[in-house]
């Protein structure tokens, strides 16, 4: 069955490691996206952290932000679909945030805001030489993220701690047990992010795909970490990176190159020669 959407993690998938894309993988998009196959970057970044080459790029009618928090449409301007958290995981959120003293970030309509001093200086929290330049240039900063959360508790697109890989790895599980009506997930090893338990880029593109009329045996979608493995699951042409996580490759039908091997292209121009 020709595939007729593709869906595509960003960072450490679809992009090099400088944040890129290759000239083979820009190929293998131009050559899709002239077929008419729907090209959907899905990421757990925000709309606004989204690099403008990547919302303007031709085929891109939608996008998946936020962890599947919400869609966008590119040429109706517009958010067309959320999942917002409840007021009440929030609340117990902030909660968590007091008494375990980590970094907090919250998107709201699409805008990423976090603390004044993670923005300030992000690498003292973990964050790699382009994560500090990233968080520098994306994210709003905010004098008290506590009392900002709450005065937005009912239009959360997610929240998410920077912590430590010990802490990380301590709370994966614990939080969804903790706070109510969400789901846990991790892009990054210092990063914890919670949406609503709606939410998800599988569920999220399943909305998308029914929106479209397309089935999930027609679909493709392609991630390196955790928050992609239930993309994965959901399409019958769920992609792994070579430099996935376990669990991501786990929920794979099968397994590419590494995103600096061109592991998109590879596998997007490997299935078009097939259906030629």
């Amino acid at each position: 069955m020709a595939v007729k959407l593709i869906a595509s993690d960003l960072d450490g998938t679809l992009l090099t490691n400088k944040k890129e894309l290759s000239p083979r993988t820009r190929e293998a998009l131009d050559l899709a996206a002239a077929q008419g196959i729907y090209l959907v970057p899905a990421t757990g970044r925000s709309f606004e952290s989204v690099p403008e080459m990547i919302r303007e790029y031709p085929g891109v009618e939608y996008l998946i932000t936020a962890n599947g928090g919400a869609v966008y449409s590119v040429s109706e301007k517009k958010r067309v679909y959320q999942c917002l958290m409840t007021p009440e995981s929030v609340d117990a959120a902030i909660a968590v945030r007091k008494r375990e003293k980590m970094v907090m970030e919250v998107v709201v309509d699409g805008v990423p805001y976090a603390e004044e001093a993670y923005v300030r200086d992000p690498v003292r929290y973990l964050a790699t030489e382009y994560g500090a330049r990233y968080i520098k240039a994306t994210r709003t900063p905010v004098k008290d993220i506590i009392e900002f959360a709450a005065q937005h508790a009912k239009e959360l697109d997610s929240i998410s701690f920077v912590c430590s890989h010990e802490d990380r790895n301590r709370l994966y599980t614990s939080l969804e047990k903790e706070i109510p009506d969400i789901y846990v997930t991790s892009s990054v090893s210092n990063l914890l992010e919670m949406g609503h338990k709606d939410a998800g880029k599988g569920k999220t593109l399943l909305w998308l795909l029914d929106k479209l009329g397309i089935s999930p045996e027609e679909a493709m979608a392609f991630g390196d970490a955790d928050n992609d493995s239930s993309m994965l699951e959901a399409v019958k042409y769920g992609i792994a990176m070579g430099n996935a996580t376990e669990n991501c490759k786990k929920s794979a039908a099968c397994v590419t190159g590494t995103n600096e091997e061109d592991g998109v292209a590879e596998a997007i121009l490997s299935h078009i020669k097939c259906e030629i």
